[in-house]
């Protein structure tokens, strides 16, 4: 499967559809094509979603070499952030970033494309941090409590 170019095809479909396309991965190991929408979608409307994309896709079947299943999601609230424009979406939220030695919770105060820079709580006091983007592992949005 050239996943560019299903990608390219299912941003075709949430385009039509005024659809805000999240993600799409392939897990080759269970052959599980993951398609996440940022949206506000209830199960009937996913599967209506759901039904409408596996329909759209039957038409490219030369893309894909084998069989998969189509699992259709919307993000939720702890989406992970995966790339430079999604995290600078991320700013003014609450998110949690994980480098190679450290994991840290905070607002996302500002991003400049290279550089985080985040309010955390240490015990009662809030301090400003900074992270090298390029130092990120993982990011994700996070719920604070």
């Amino acid at each position: 499967m050239n996943l560019e170019k299903v990608k390219k095809i299912i941003a075709e479909f949430a385009s039509k559809r005024n659809l805000n396309l999240y993600n799409v991965t392939y897990n080759r190991s269970e052959s599980i094509l993951e398609v996440r929408f940022d949206e506000d979608l209830n199960l009937d409307k996913m599967e209506i979603i759901s039904n409408e994309l596996s329909a759209f896709l039957d038409e490219y079947d030369d893309e894909f070499e084998d069989n998969y299943i189509l699992d259709v999601s919307n993000v939720g609230l702890e989406r992970d952030i995966f790339n430079e424009d999604q995290m600078k979406q991320a700013v003014g939220n609450y998110i949690c970033v994980k480098t190679k030695d450290n994991e840290y919770y905070g607002n996302l105060v500002s991003f400049d494309g290279n550089i985080l820079e985040l309010d955390v709580k240490d015990k009662n006091k809030t301090k400003k941090i900074t992270v090298e983007y390029d130092k990120v592992k993982k990011a994700r949005y996070a719920v604070e409590f």
